[in-house]
């Protein structure tokens, strides 16, 4: 018996760590879900966290190790894996341009992160769970809730290019998959950070400047 539990310890102290990965998706009317370990639908924005680590095995010294080249996953926070397509940069000719406004990193009461143009926004109702005189849960006695601030951080200004592209890009996608009682709402969005991003140097477009009029030439008579 004691040979058979110092079996199965061993076997648990090499056996390697399983990390666990958490799936935020994002449909195209902007709900989110989360998923612990299985993917996102086809279509949706989706984002990972990763939570642990995972453990190597050493590799034999007679084997000669392989090298990979791989991104470290980041912990604790969500990573954009799919979803719309980043591929805008900004232009080289739109550096002149000045800076675009700033934007802040802001997370809700229930863990929601979300890219807005306020410092402070309004605050949102959290739902509080009302209990009767005996102590059981009151149902159908109508509801409360306390109103709680969203936490927000201002994005350095290196990173505003690359956040108000992000936001492009996400607009773009919600308005890809419009219906037809959302799309005027998407498209005013679009459009309202299209030109805030074409008026800054985070411009993917060249900014179109006036030509010089060329100086007419006076006719001569012969």
């Amino acid at each position: 018996m004691l040979a058979s539990l110092l079996s199965l310890l061993l076997c648990w102290s090499v056996a390697p760590a399983q990390e666990t990965v958490f799936y935020k998706c994002t449909d195209a009317k902007g709900t989110v879900s989360m998923q612990n370990g299985t993917p996102c639908a086809a279509g949706m924005k989706q984002e990972i966290r990763r939570i642990g680590e995972v453990r190597t095995v050493p590799v034999p010294e007679k084997k000669k190790p392989i090298e990979v080249i791989s991104e470290a996953p980041v912990y604790g926070e969500f990573v954009m894996v799919s979803g719309p397509n980043m591929k805008r940069k900004p232009a080289p000719e739109s550096a002149e341009l000045p800076a675009p406004p700033a934007l802040f990193q802001c997370r809700t009461w229930d863990g929601n992160d979300y890219l807005g143009e306020q410092a402070k926004p309004a605050p949102r109702c959290m739902p509080l769970q009302i209990v009767g005189i005996d102590g059981s849960q009151a149902m159908g006695m109508g509801s409360a809730c306390e109103m709680r601030d969203d936490a927000c951080t201002a994005i350095p200004d290196a990173g505003l290019c690359d956040a108000w592209l992000r936001q492009l890009d996400d607009a773009e996608f919600k308005l890809n998959y419009a219906a037809d009682d959302n799309r005027r709402e998407r498209q005013s969005a679009f459009d309202d950070i299209t030109a805030k991003v074409k008026a800054s140097k985070c411009s993917p477009l060249a900014p179109v400047t006036d030509a010089a009029t060329p100086t007419p030439v006076p006719h001569q008579n012969p």
